[in-house]
């Protein structure tokens, strides 16, 4: 089986602006749990999950991925922090049916 592909993106949530975007790439597994156990522990707490709408069926919005979020500090000014969010894609989700 094939490892899963996904993309990042980085939200500060503090002050309300994206921060950027990664490209999509191959993760280290084929194991959606584990996956998502791994980013919990590096991106924080799973908040939400990532929905998107689809074609003619607007009131069965396809979750795609996950929302971590995680208080980090800010990389150019020591001792204070802002709330992070992580926003996490997996491009099979996008398949029509799988949930």
């Amino acid at each position: 089986m094939e490892n899963i592909v996904m993309k990042e993106s980085w939200v500060n949530a503090t002050e309300g602006h994206r921060m950027g975007d990664s490209d999509w790439y191959e993760s280290y597994t084929d194991n959606e749990g584990e996956l998502f156990r791994s980013l919990q522990k590096e991106y924080g707490r799973c908040v939400s999950k990532v929905y998107i709408d689809q074609p003619n069926e607007s009131l069965n919005p396809l979750p795609v991925g996950w929302v971590f979020q995680k208080k980090v500090e800010y990389s150019d000014v020591q001792g204070q922090y802002f709330v992070r969010e992580t926003w996490i894609e997996l491009k099979h989700r996008y398949e029509k049916g799988v949930r």
